[in-house]
């Protein structure tokens, strides 16, 4: 009786044993792959799209988008899907990207004249300029995904992008810092750029905004759930106006 109970407790530890099986290499091995083809095919699409130059806006919208939706299994084929969002988003985020070129040439016009006056004004102008940077710091990284996430009027999109950054802000440094280093380090050190110019090409881009999107999708998720509980705040699911993009 009691050998039969000892063979009884072998044979499942066994049964378990086998149903704890190491991941299988060979998928992860191909998850990889898959996920680095996904991010060269998206670069290329981005960098053919961002060519006319003012197209550049609908193009971060729409590598965004495809971004958010490969990683919810929500999109297989690169190019059609890519040009379906670039095509979707083109009016509001070429709009956007012309606001966001204007304040950078207000800011640069403040600049120049700052370096032409003295005095108080070359004091109050300086402060106000730093507002402005800062501003545009903040606001600037969450447009485009929010374009490529959420339907809404433009002036909210602004509007919640800078809710957004100061709600979750160590959120908005990782995604700030992955987007500003390796530009500014190939600005600062040009001899670098002219080593790696070929991978901002093929995958710089699409890697940076494949990686951010993570960040980008838990803000979301979190942000939905807060406003779940807090139905009585207007938060940014709660206006009646906004709608999660299908």
């Amino acid at each position: 009786m009691h050998s039969t109970q000892n063979n009884y407790v072998i044979n499942k530890h066994t049964e378990e044993a086998y149903d704890r099986k190491p991941p299988d290499k060979r998928s992860f091995l191909r998850k990889g792959m898959d996920t680095f083809g996904n991010i060269f095919g998206l670069n290329i699409c981005f960098v053919i799209f961002c060519l006319p130059i003012f197209t550049i806006g609908a193009s971060i919208t729409a590598l965004y988008s495809m971004c958010m939706r490969i990683q919810e299994d929500k999109e297989e084929i690169i190019l059609s899907g890519f040009v379906t969002e670039f095509k979707k988003n083109f009016k509001q985020s070429t709009q956007a990207f012309f606001i966001i070129l204007l304040y950078i040439a207000i800011m640069l016009a403040e600049y120049i004249m700052i370096n032409n006056i003295s005095g108080i004004i070359s004091t109050v102008y300086t402060y106000i300029l730093i507002v402005e940077i800062i501003l545009f710091c903040l606001v600037v990284p969450f447009v485009f995904p929010l374009i490529a996430r959420y339907e809404n009027t433009l002036g909210k999109i602004f509007i919640n992008s800078f809710l957004l950054a100061i709600g979750y802000f160590g959120s908005w440094i990782k995604i700030f810092i992955a987007w500003v280093a390796p530009i500014a380090f190939c600005i600062i050190y040009p001899i670098i750029f002219i080593y790696i110019w070929y991978l901002w090409l093929l995958l710089i881009f699409g890697a940076i905004a494949y990686g951010t999107s993570f960040t980008l999708r838990k803000i979301f998720q979190m942000n939905k759930e807060v406003s779940e509980k807090n139905s009585d705040n207007c938060d940014y699911e709660d206006n009646e106006d906004i709608h999660e993009k299908q």
